[in-house]
């Protein structure tokens, strides 16, 4: 059994210097720029959890793995750090064959997306 290595503590929900990056990025001809790539983000991650879930089901490690390591790239573009660290574990958990700890960090992960929604949320009051 692997040893939990995510830190939710020290991860943070989003990286706010990546979110500024990509405001900067966006410049004044798209001021929504951050606000539009979280959406589309948080869009993708529900299928990409639905899938994870599926794959987590079916025994099918190479599928976890798959769409474990597509969804930490996304999230790392975003600044969802804390997603993608369980990510990578939960990557690292599939190709070990390690379904239990897969499991878990499946439904850490699904904690994670939802922390995400709500940080989403709040920035878009504060704006």
């Amino acid at each position: 059994m692997r040893v939990p290595v995510s830190q939710p503590q020290a991860d943070p929900v989003l990286d706010l210097s990546v979110l500024a990056a990509l405001r900067e990025l966006g410049g004044v001809d798209e001021p929504g720029l951050v606000d539009e790539l979280l959406e589309l983000f948080l869009q993708d991650s529900t299928r990409r959890l639905a899938n994870l879930e599926d794959a987590l089901a079916r025994g099918d490690g190479l599928g976890l793995a798959r769409t474990a390591h597509t969804l930490r790239s996304s999230s790392t573009n975003v600044g969802a750090l804390r997603v993608a660290r369980i990510c990578m574990d939960l990557e690292a958990c599939a190709r070990d064959g390690e379904v239990r700890d897969a499991a878990l960090r499946v439904r850490e992960l699904a904690r994670a997306l939802a922390a995400v929604r709500a940080a989403h949320t709040q920035l878009r009051r504060a704006a």
